[in-house]
């Protein structure tokens, strides 16, 4: 970072729409969704390089595995890892399948693999990562935040037009953005290791229970490794020093009588039952994911699964902001889907790690809860909210899917037979359709909306009963013949079979705006919709400005530089309207130009002088 004559700072870091801290999964996974819409990202990680040879987080849920299946990752998880059937409750298995036996299964893979494969996608699809660069402090305007760094040569600036902090627990980004962290502070502290063992346990018992330490892990994870998770009867002297061999020896020894011929770490931590909940996922231009928007224990693998799903959330949102296709008031819904979420875990969490404890009363509340998972509906609620398949976005009611996670149906289009999940490695918004007559009246409604949404036309064999389909895991539903995907993978949009369609939901569901259907005002996207480029020449030099123009179904909106516009009124290919500038100094202007395709040209008036301009449609 360098300095200039007037005081300003130069970066060595090209600026981005999106810089995201922390290249976890959850920074991973979120430059990847960017760029599968073509937004430049830029991640920066504190750490030399990626995780190496660190179990860490090795459960992916089955709802994660979905994901990663509908961008085409899925396959490289399944190659190396193993999987994971039963459902654990505080350590407690069940086992959905016995009910259901389309439920998919979750997966084990020591967290650097999974981050490798994630880094490799996220790498092939253009993102720049940086690392031993760590975020320091932000500054935010109405147009972007500059980000500050520092780097292994000193410090350095970057400007982005949004920060998303994936940065962890103790995230530097939450911490600059002023965001509160409130929650419960910690009464009790767990050590957790991959350790080179010289006489290992018998791996028929991978877990134990106790009165000292209660339920515990150690269990071969791979060759040569084992993984241990265990409560320290007493709590550190000094949490916040790093984890030694001696500490994991003392808690070994204390807990079981026997550190099994400990010999070496190839990786040590401390986790603790501190739980802790940001108020808001967002700050104006600056965001929160992952662990530094929640913190809870690692009991029942929560942590990084709903990190990776908060990812695959806000990803497509900020995609549809930057490039024009949706207000800034679809961020909002980042936080009001996602928040219940992971509160909702929070609360899981909270139960599952007193329930490990030891103590004869949590002994006996797991007793009940062993004879409640006996249930079968007990076992298939519980496992659908700590798999992540039962989450329901407030997306309305009138129909069980609404909300809810698409089911991955076997289909056949016109290439061929594929499934839902293949149509949706691209991370865009698809309309399938199942029947010739929805196909057209869709088709119709779509009119100029290609550039934002998929129309697949699809055939699909329902597992019929009665009057109803069978969708796997789900269970039975209304049939219907269109619906909507969103790029995450919900239903924002379907018709029920044999209804009349309701074009103007289907276009307001993909707009993220209240729209009209074709026929009731709002017809097919103007020419004028968009983002764009001006360019005026003053006395003190050439001057640049983002025009951003958008039509609703009660009339057009516009902001200059992020600041609102007055008076706008487009008709045909004239446009007019006023804004105020701050520079090259202060004054009220009003635009008055002609559109023609891809450009606009005009002229700027003040109260003193008028200026020809140009603009260039960038979005």
């Amino acid at each position: 970072m360098t300095t200039g004559a007037a005081g300003a700072t130069t970066s060595s870091l090209a600026p981005a729409a999106v810089v995201v801290a922390g290249a976890g999964p959850v920074g991973l996974m979120l430059a990847s969704e960017l760029r599968l819409a073509g937004i430049d990202v830029l991640v920066v990680e504190q750490r030399p390089t990626g995780t190496t040879g660190e179990s860490r987080a090795p459960g992916l849920n089955a709802r994660t595995m979905e994901i990663l299946d509908q961008r085409g990752m899925g396959a490289a998880i399944r190659a190396q890892g193993k999987p994971l059937s039963a459902v654990m409750f505080a350590g407690i298995p069940m086992d959905p399948h016995e009910h259901d036996p389309d439920w998919p299964d979750g997966w084990i893979l020591p967290q650097y693999e999974t981050e490798r494969i994630l880094a490799a996608r996220a790498i092939e699809l253009g993102a720049d990562i940086q690392w031993s660069t760590a975020v320091t402090g932000l500054v935010q305007d109405e147009r972007g935040v500059e980000v500050q760094l520092r780097t292994a040569n000193g410090t350095d600036v970057v400007r982005g037009q949004y920060l998303v902090g994936c940065d962890g627990g103790h995230s530097a980004v939450r911490k600059a953005s002023g965001i509160d962290f409130p929650g419960l502070a910690p009464e009790t502290w767990w050590v957790v290791g991959d350790l080179d063992l010289t006489d290992p346990p018998s791996e028929s018992q991978p877990f134990g229970f106790n009165d000292r330490v209660g339920r515990y892990q150690l269990s071969r994870t791979e060759p040569g490794w084992f993984r241990l998770n265990m409560m320290r009867p007493r709590p550190p002297e000094d949490p916040t020093q790093p984890v030694t061999l001696d500490e994991v020896r003392a808690t070994m020894i204390e807990g079981i009588g026997s550190d099994h011929g400990l010999r070496s770490a190839r990786w040590m931590s401390r986790w603790s039952d501190g739980f802790r909940h940001a108020t808001s996922y967002r700050n104006g231009r600056v965001l929160l994911a992952g662990d530094a928007a929640h913190t809870h224990t690692p009991i029942g693998g929560q942590g990084l699964n709903i990190g990776i799903q908060d990812a695959v959330n806000l990803g497509w949102k900020l995609a549809a902001v930057l490039d024009g296709h949706a207000p800034d008031e679809l961020l909002d819904t980042y936080h009001e889907e996602r928040w219940p979420v992971a509160a909702r875990v929070l609360t899981q969490s909270m139960g599952q790690t007193e329930l490990v404890k030891p103590g004869r009363r949590r002994e006996a509340i797991r007793d009940i809860f062993e004879d409640l998972i006996a249930v079968p509906e007990t076992t298939m609620s519980v496992s659908a909210e700590l798999s992540g398949l039962g989450v329901r976005y407030p997306l309305g009611d009138t129909h069980a899917l609404l909300g809810r996670r698409m089911p991955n149906l076997a289909v056949t289009t016109a290439a061929g037979a594929t499934d839902v999940f293949t149509l949706q490695h691209g991370a865009r918004p698809v309309v399938l359709t199942f029947t010739p007559e929805r196909r057209a009246a869709v088709d119709a409604a779509l009119q100029g909306w290609a550039a934002q949404v998929d129309h697949v036309a699809v055939e699909y064999r329902p597992d019929e009963r009665d009057a109803s389909w069978h969708v796997p895991v789900f269970g039975d539903v209304a049939p219907f013949d269109a619906v909507l995907v969103r790029p995450d993978g919900h239903v924002a949009w379907i018709a029920p079979m044999s209804s009349g369609l309701d074009a103007t939901a289907l276009l307001t569901a993909i707009a993220h705006r209240p729209m009209t259907a074709p026929g009731a005002g709002v017809v097919e996207v103007h020419p004028a919709t968009g983002r764009w480029q001006i360019c005026f020449t003053t006395p003190r030099g050439e001057q640049r400005a983002e025009l951003d123009l958008r039509r609703t179904a009660t009339g057009w909106t516009g902001t200059y530089n992020g600041a609102p516009v007055t008076g706008l009124d487009v008709r045909d290919s004239a446009l007019t309207f006023t804004s105020r500038v701050r520079e090259p100094f202060p004054a009220k202007v009003t635009w008055t130009g002609t559109i023609d395709g891809a450009t606009i040209t005009g002229t700027a008036k003040t109260s003193f002088m008028t200026l020809p301009f140009a603009a260039t449609k960038t979005a």
